[in-house]
């Protein structure tokens, strides 16, 4: 008897693994047509500041009805706010209509190797 209930749990986490899967895929596109219209603009940015960004799906909390094309700029915090707020002032209404969260990534350190050491 058993065994029918969790046949059926199973076709349950089934579907739910296939409304995720389609969910992100959905939110990966969203965050290429960002990456296409916002480009020219953060590439300008980047000129002038020194940072790095991609677009990538968020997904808050593990809950994947909360995943979200996110702009991920990967610099220290003034120049991250710099862009945010840059961001938000010229594509407003794409940051509302797409749900784009902008998000700080830390600036990686630069590790300098001179070899091996003396020995």
């Amino acid at each position: 008897m058993a065994r029918k209930y969790s046949k059926k749990w199973f076709e349950i986490y089934q579907v739910i693994n296939r409304a995720q899967k389609e969910v992100y895929e959905k939110v990966e596109e969203i965050c290429a047509m960002l990456r296409k219209d916002l480009e020219k603009f953060l590439e300008g940015l980047r000129r002038s500041l020194s940072f790095n960004y991609c677009f990538e799906p968020w997904i808050g909390g593990g809950d994947v009805s909360r995943c979200v094309p996110c702009l991920y700029v990967e610099a220290d915090e003034d120049v991250y706010e710099v862009v945010k707020s840059r961001v938000l002032e010229a594509f407003r209404e794409a940051v509302s209509e797409s749900r784009l969260r902008i998000e700080r990534k830390p600036k990686q350190p630069v590790i300098e190797w001179d070899g091996w050491g003396d020995g």
